[in-house]
Order: C-alpha cells, then sequence, then structure tokens
C-alpha cells in the first residue's frame, strides 16, 4: 500500500489533510488545523507539481500564513469587568472628582458613579464600568442622608 501512495503523494496530502482536519476539529486547535488546511491545499498542488521537495516547501509555506492568519480569528480573553467586583479605595474619592482605588491587583484612578458622594480612605467599592482608564465606582455601602 505505502508503495502504491508513494507514486501519488496528493493521496497522501489528502490523506494528512483529512486527517489533520479531523484532529484539529475534535481538539480545537488552530495550528493543527492551519497545517491540515495546508495540506488539503498542497494535495491539490500535488497533481500539476511533481517534485515531493517542492510541496513540502509549499506546505511549509502555506502552513505558517494560514497559522498567522487563523491566529488573528481565535478569540481572546474578555478584557470586560466582571459583573460589580469590588475594589478598595486608597485615596480619597471627592464629590465629583477623582481618587484612587486597589482592584485586581493594580491602582487604578477611579470616579463616583455619584457625583455628590465622596467616599473615604478603606471604604470598599463596587466597579461598575470603565471609561479609559479611569473606573467608575459605587460605595458598597450607601450613605444615610441627613435628617430633615
Amino acid at each position: 500500500m505505502f508503495q502504491q501512495l508513494s507514486g501519488q503523494p496528493h493521496l497522501v496530502w489528502l490523506a494528512v489533510g483529512l486527517v489533520g482536519l479531523t484532529l484539529g476539529m475534535l481538539v480545537g486547535e488552530p495550528s493543527i488545523i492551519s497545517l491540515a488546511i495546508a495540506a488539503l491545499i498542497t494535495s491539490v498542488i500535488a497533481l500539476t507539481v511533481p517534485s515531493v521537495a517542492v510541496q513540502v516547501l509549499l506546505w511549509g509555506i502555506l502552513s505558517i500564513c494560514l497559522a498567522l492568519v487563523l491566529r488573528g480569528l481565535e478569540p481572546r480573553e474578555s478584557q470586560e469587568l466582571l459583573p460589580f467586583p469590588e475594589a478598595k479605595v486608597y485615596e480619597a474619592i471627592p464629590p465629583g472628582g477623582e481618587g484612587y482605588v486597589y482592584y485586581s491587583g493594580s491602582n487604578w484612578r477611579a470616579r463616583c458613579q455619584m457625583s455628590d458622594v465622596a467616599i473615604d480612605v478603606g471604604a470598599s467599592v463596587l466597579v461598575v464600568s470603565r471609561q479609559g482608564n479611569t473606573l467608575i465606582v459605587l460605595p458598597s455601602s450607601l450613605p444615610t442622608p441627613p435628617p430633615r
């Protein structure tokens, strides 16, 4: 059987491509899928290019190009904030102004969503959104309004 396939390299490339594509889909690895797609394309090219060395060279070039293209399509981890995570105030946030909080292992500039509320140092706040490099926060416990 191997002698029959060695005379028809396009069938070898086709088999490698189909097996690789199946494996890549099962594992979910884009690099395996790019190698498999390159092998499938090489199987078509092998019908007109008899040199196995040229076929391997083309397969390598196609693999690298497809890996770079597919890498850009791979979903990245979301940079969105977790729903209402907590942060700790380490520089007071005055009413309508900005201070600093410790959130997710780093110090962030923060502004209170309620412009008339001040937040003291050491208070816990809920992070509700992010605008550029500034976190928009709310106090964990709202202050009681003064008596009327």
